[in-house]
């Protein structure tokens, strides 16, 4: 899948799970915009179901999940591995 429709799809679902404008940073912390760790789970959940992935324990991590850049660039490895 092209990166430019990851970090769309992404940007998408962080909007809804936090209730923001799409358009925030890529780097920008996430946790500027209310994430928490009850929103981390409602936004891994929806990435799983959105991807059509699971996340392995490894994966579900602070760093991977800071920014849209960090969730974007986890996605693009796990989605370039995927059989």
């Amino acid at each position: 899948m092209d990166r430019h429709l990851i970090e769309q799809r992404v940007r998408l679902e962080v909007a809804k799970v936090l209730d923001v404008v799409p358009e925030i940073g890529g780097a920008e912390p996430l946790t500027l915009q209310g994430l928490d760790s009850l929103r981390s789970v409602e936004l891994t959940l929806s990435l799983e179901d959105n991807f059509a992935i699971v996340f392995d324990d490894e994966d579900i991590s602070f760093e991977n999940f800071t920014s849209i850049d960090s969730i974007v660039e986890l996605l693009d490895a796990k989605l370039d591995h995927r059989v």
